[in-house]
């Protein structure tokens, strides 16, 4: 395939990923908690425990700015901070069971749409579909760090 097509291919990819996050974005009209909220509190309840620096560093975003999105998370009840074992000057940040249902319900809101769409799609749409998923999942396996 060609350098051009290629880049072509990635821009429709790009357009048709901003647009579907949009739209599933949409889905939940009256969402409890910002995006970047939203976004980290994900990241918590995936790894479990992590350390705001590390959160900051998986969310791309400086120190400060994830402090204020962890402050917040904690005035909800989203999640909790304990005191390091290991450093006394560090903090390990865990989902509570607000923050886990609150992730649980957002992702079920902005599933919802999608799936309803897929499955009006024929069968031999539904395989090309998921034909693609593994290797899109492999792209960003393999080009974003910690994934």
């Amino acid at each position: 395939m060609s350098g051009h097509k290629v880049h072509d291919e990635a821009q429709r990819w790009t357009m048709a990923a901003a647009t579907l996050v949009r739209w599933l974005r949409a889905a939940d009209p009256n969402p409890v908690l910002t995006g970047a909220q939203a976004s980290a509190l994900a990241v918590i309840v995936h790894a479990g425990e992590i350390t705001p620096s590390q959160l900051a560093a998986l969310e791309e975003v400086a120190r400060p700015t994830m402090a204020r999105n962890v402050s917040q998370l904690e005035k909800l009840s989203m999640i909790q901070r304990i005191a390091s074992t290991q450093d006394g000057r560090s903090a390990i940040l865990s989902a509570t069971p607000i923050g886990r249902a609150t992730i649980h319900d957002g992702h079920a809101r902005r599933t919802a749409p999608l799936a309803a769409a897929m499955g009006k799609l024929t069968a031999e749409e539904r395989e090309v579909l998921s034909g693609a998923l593994p290797v899109l999942e492999e792209i960003l396996r393999r080009e974003i760090p910690g994934r």
